[in-house]
């Protein structure tokens, strides 16, 4: 009797351990809002719920082809549960332009099979789910933190904004934890808005900051909301960033004209109802340098914005929030003017643009394009192959002259050539075995450069090629993402593993056709501490640009003056180059990847650096650091991007 109520509680707690662990929810981008070929957050929340239970290892995520079910990419971060604990996770995922679903799972480490006795091990857990529709590229992502809420979600939320169809999709933040601790977490976001929230950094951390300030400088649009916000502006980390001195809070007692006309309300009849709406709170603003004003004048600024890199940063004097701004048809007409003019940064605007764009096809050709006797096997060979053709054909003759009868002949002739074709092909596997593995690594850069933050952002298209078939791990830098240049279903995809060591593992590198990969990193870098050398420079001023030849950032720039300029229509400008470098600059400039460039011409004294480098010291490399017994040849071409601050510009 004793075994068997022995047994029953064996398998009642083993039952009880198979399902100790769960999925209690899986969230795709922000409320299940991402965009196709962008990165997106993915936060997986788990529950142990069982006391015995131990989990340590790695929780994983692939994403798979919707229909074949076979892994595109996977991404691993580590994991260790206990008792009853609750885990939320937050994994950054590239989302492929096609439909897919993910499946994500749990997988021991060696170290957890070894526990006391005591403890019962998590059986094998899975869970999938198939992506939601994504947001189309032309529309608008729009990220809200307002912990009390607000009206935009009612007032703009899938309205369409032009006659092309343009929508927005409102998803909101549930507070300022929530906000991504990395920049990529905002790719696919076009818009960031931000009321009632206190921007320091017991609030908001500082990688949270870091991430946001990082963001708006690929290109996003942060706004700021005013009115009685003006506590929470003023003393928080974005205040020395916007384009307005926050001087005093007032009251205004009755809707200005300017703010009428914006909001669709009669400029001539004021009707009751208006009147009743017309007090509304508002902060007084002084305009900084190298800033515009959107919707107000200099006596009275109500709208006002400032570039910041290749995005832009936008203040309000009021509280979007209150009326009359919130009310539904006042609102709708002041967000339709919003979105439409200043909404998305010249960058971003050039997104609508992304499904026609074949830049990545095109690079990954260029990779692909290099001569067969540039590849590794195929030199050996070429070495190989003259001294087998010599030496069997010198056998052919001596045979001929000395064989006394033809079945002699024959027979000599097939042992000989038998013998030969052996000896090549073991001369070529000794050499593969034997010789080190090297791998050549071509690396084709886009670096972006920020002097006011003191920093940059580079996104890096990596081509690995080996002498012979290699399986290899990439290092990277705690603030990269990589994901294949080409997504494609494979047996065994790559893993991007999210740890203390921080690497891409089980690269499979093969001789025939290169594996290539983008990598994008924001780092560190102030160019008045390091000498860069940048050839083939231009200026960049508008719509204007003027040929520099090779400068030195970190020293005094001479700006040409304005006469010494011509007008361009597009970019880059590939005058003076040749080899390579031409090859990369056409496609950039046939794929119209920097035209906004020249879009952004509202503020004349904004400039822009562009030009070339081949080395640079304080860029983390992108290119795989292999194991000490292992060689690795790199061809580094960087085109750079740098963005002059106030200071540099009015040198």
């Amino acid at each position: 009797m004793r075994t068997f109520t022995t047994l029953i509680y064996v398998f009642v707690i083993t039952s009880s351990a198979f399902c100790a662990v769960e999925f209690e929810d899986v969230t795709i981008g922000f409320n299940n809002g991402y965009k196709s070929g962008k990165w997106t957050p993915l936060t997986v929340n788990l529950r142990s719920q069982n006391e015995l239970t131990v989990f340590n290892g790695e929780l994983t995520v692939e994403t798979r082809h919707i229909y074949t079910d076979e892994p595109i990419f996977r991404y691993a971060t580590p994991l260790q549960l206990s008792k009853t604990d609750r885990k939320q996770k937050t994994l950054y995922i590239y989302c492929p332009k096609t439909t897919f679903k993910l499946h994500i799972e749990l997988e021991h480490s060696d170290e957890s099979d070894k526990q006391i006795a005591t403890s019962i091990s998590v059986p094998h857990v899975t869970h999938q789910i198939t992506s939601p529709t994504s947001i189309v590229s032309k529309d608008y992502l729009v990220l809200v933190l307002a912990p009390s809420g607000d009206k935009l979600q009612r007032i703009i939320d899938s309205k369409q904004l032009d006659v092309k169809g343009t929508q927005t999709h409102v998803k909101y933040l549930q507070n300022s934890r929530a906000m991504p601790t990395r920049w990529i977490g905002y790719d696919a976001v076009d818009l960031v808005m931000i009321r009632e929230v206190s921007l320091t950094e017991k609030r908001v951390l500082k990688s949270q900051q870091s991430a946001l300030l990082d963001w708006v400088q690929r290109g996003g649009t942060l706004i700021l909301s005013g009115g009685s916000n003006f506590q929470f502006l003023k003393d928080s980390f974005v205040e020395h960033l916007l384009p307005v001195k926050l001087t005093r809070e007032e009251t205004i007692h009755s809707i200005p004209m300017v703010l009428r006309k914006q909001l669709g309300l009669n400029s001539e009849d004021k009707s009751s109802k208006d009147d009743a709406v017309s007090t509304f709170k508002n902060i007084r603003f002084e305009l900084k340098q190298r800033s515009q004003i959107l919707l107000g004048a200099d006596e009275q600024i109500y709208i006002a914005k400032r570039d910041f890199g290749s995005g832009q940063i936008i203040c309000f004097s009021f509280d979007y929030n209150a009326p009359p701004f919130s009310e539904l048809k006042a609102g709708e007409t002041f967000w339709r003017w919003l979105l439409n003019t200043h909404g998305k940064s010249q960058k971003l605007q050039a997104e609508r643009y992304a499904p026609f764009r074949q830049h990545e096809e095109k690079l990954h050709k260029q990779f692909l394009s290099k001569m067969p006797t540039q590849i590794p096997i195929i030199r050996l060979l070429s070495i190989v192959l003259p001294i087998y053709l010599l030496s069997f054909g010198g056998f052919l003759f001596y045979i001929g002259k000395r064989g006394k009868s033809a079945q002699k002949r024959n027979r000599r002739y097939w042992i000989g050539g038998l013998v030969f074709v052996l000896a090549s092909v073991s001369a070529i596997v000794v050499a593969q075995t034997v010789l080190p593995k090297k791998i050549t690594a071509e690396r084709f850069s886009i670096l972006s450069i920020y002097s006011e933050r003191k920093n940059a952002h580079l996104e890096s298209y990596v081509s690995l090629r080996a002498t012979a078939h290699t399986n290899t791990t990439m290092p990277l830098t705690p603030n990269s993402f990589i994901r294949p240049l080409r997504m494609k279903s494979i047996a065994k995809p790559p893993q991007v593993s999210y740890d203390s060591t921080y690497q891409l593992r089980e690269i499979s590198v093969e001789p025939w056709s290169p594996s290539t990969y983008v990598v994008e990193s924001f780092f560190s870098l102030d160019t008045s501490e390091q000498e860069l050398q940048l050839e083939n420079a231009w200026q960049i001023s508008g719509e204007k640009a003027n040929y520099l030849g090779t400068i030195m950032l970190g020293k005094n720039i001479e700006w040409s003056s304005e006469s010494q300029s011509r007008t361009i229509e597009k970019l880059p400008l590939y005058d003076e180059l040749s080899g390579i470098r031409m090859a990369y600059c056409k496609i950039l400039q046939q794929e119209g990847l920097l035209q906004y460039l020249l879009k952004d011409v509202e503020v004349q004294s904004r400039k822009v650096l562009i030009g070339w480098t081949s080395q640079l010291k304080q860029v983390p490399s992108a290119i795989p650091i292999m194991s000490t017994d292992e060689n690795v040849n790199t061809n580094n071409e960087i085109f750079v991007i740098m963005y002059m601050d106030g200071k540099d510009t009015e040198r």
